[in-house]
């Protein structure tokens, strides 16, 4: 794997990360999130059942990363916890300071911030579908909180559209390669 350009992948749960090319994933480094499909080289859980009541099902995604990026308000629920290269993530307070959750609603969100604090110039989008029916590779993800989605959705969209600003900002930049979606009109294709 190499890095010479600082791009890197973010792999969201979507149906789209069954369409990621090999070359991409054995060319940058990822990260991957929640129920991972593959093995990231950084890994990002801030979901609260995830972290409590999942973490035996996450473990090894955790452990086999170089770092497991872990809400700090879940600390000492799991052994996640425990790992040795686990860092805790809050409330932001610098570039991305105007972010309402430190979450964005979206554990890919977190996963933008990690990317541009890590120095990560280019962030390549798969499986971040952004689908009001919440569509996931696996056919057993949770499905979340079904009344809540459309609220939870435009969350998604200010703090998405928070980590484009701060990206364009850096002159840095976001390609999404997920289905097509609101996003669209957020980053580049």
């Amino acid at each position: 794997m190499t890095n010479s350009m600082k791009e890197c992948l973010i792999l969201g749960n979507g149906k789209s990360l069954m369409d990621v090319p090999d070359l991409m994933l054995d060319t940058y480094p990822s990260f991957g999130v929640n129920y991972c499909l593959y093995q990231p080289n950084f890994y990002v859980c801030v979901d609260h059942d995830i972290l409590t009541n999942h973490s035996d099902e996450i473990y090894r995604f955790a452990r086999d990363a170089d770092f497991a990026f872990l809400a700090d308000k879940e600390k000492g629920t799991s052994r996640l916890y425990k790992l040795p290269r686990a860092c805790l993530v809050t409330n932001d307070r610098a570039d991305f300071k105007a972010e309402r959750y430190f979450s964005g609603m979206t554990v890919v969100y977190v996963a933008l911030k990690m990317a541009y604090y890590l120095g990560f110039e280019t962030v390549h989008l798969w499986g971040v579908d952004h689908s009001p029916t919440w569509d996931h590779y696996r056919k057993d993800y949770p499905a979340g909180d079904v009344a809540r989605r459309a609220a939870l959705m435009a969350e998604m969209e200010y703090h998405y559209a928070l980590a484009a600003k701060v990206y364009n900002h850096a002159g840095r930049r976001i390609i999404n390669h997920s289905h097509p979606s609101n996003l669209d009109a957020i980053f580049e294709r």
